[in-house]
């Protein structure tokens, strides 16, 4: 797969994922952070997306649609290092979101197989309470890329840093 393809498939989840939000919260709106304006937002503080719920809250969040092929995994992964030579932080180090929406396509490429929206905030105070060289060993790294990924199972995640999930033959919370 080539970038392109790969952009494709990242706007072709937002109206899945718009539509995931709109089930768990009382939505009023979604916004995506793509004007120029906006791109502080994305590149500093790798926020994609604003939801604003008919009470006035507004929740920043990550987005992740992560392909079939790699559903096998059942993992949830954040960027560790942009550059794990260099150790330049990724992601992990720089979200400024409340939310992670993470989740596999299905094997059409129609929908999301699996889902979970973390409250990723939370979540990475949680495992920044470890020391660096504890959650180094928890990443790998990508071929053909500098960067270093952070994976942990979706079901070690516990249940207080979960807003709602999807898997099949599972309830949502």
């Amino acid at each position: 797969m080539n970038w392109d393809e790969d952009l494709q498939l990242s706007l072709k989840a937002e109206s899945i994922q718009d539509d995931i939000y709109r089930s768990i919260w009382p939505v009023k709106e979604v916004v995506r952070f793509k004007h120029e304006d906006d791109k502080v937002l994305d590149i500093r503080y790798h926020i994609d997306v604003e939801v604003r719920m008919d009470n006035g809250i507004c929740l920043l969040g990550q987005e992740k649609a992560l392909r079939y092929r790699f559903s096998h995994y059942n993992t949830f992964t954040i960027e560790f290092y942009q550059n794990a030579n260099t150790k330049e932080g990724g992601e992990f180090f720089n979200l400024g979101a409340q939310f992670y929406l993470h989740g596999y396509w299905n094997e059409g490429e129609s929908g999301l197989c699996k889902w979970y929206i973390i409250k990723i905030f939370d979540f990475l105070e949680f495992l920044k309470s470890n020391d660096i060289k504890t959650l180094e060993a928890y990443t790998k790294t990508t071929g053909g890329s500098r960067a270093s990924f952070f994976c942990v199972d979706y079901k070690k995640i516990p249940s207080k840093f979960i807003y709602a999930k999807y898997e099949p033959h599972t309830q949502r919370l």
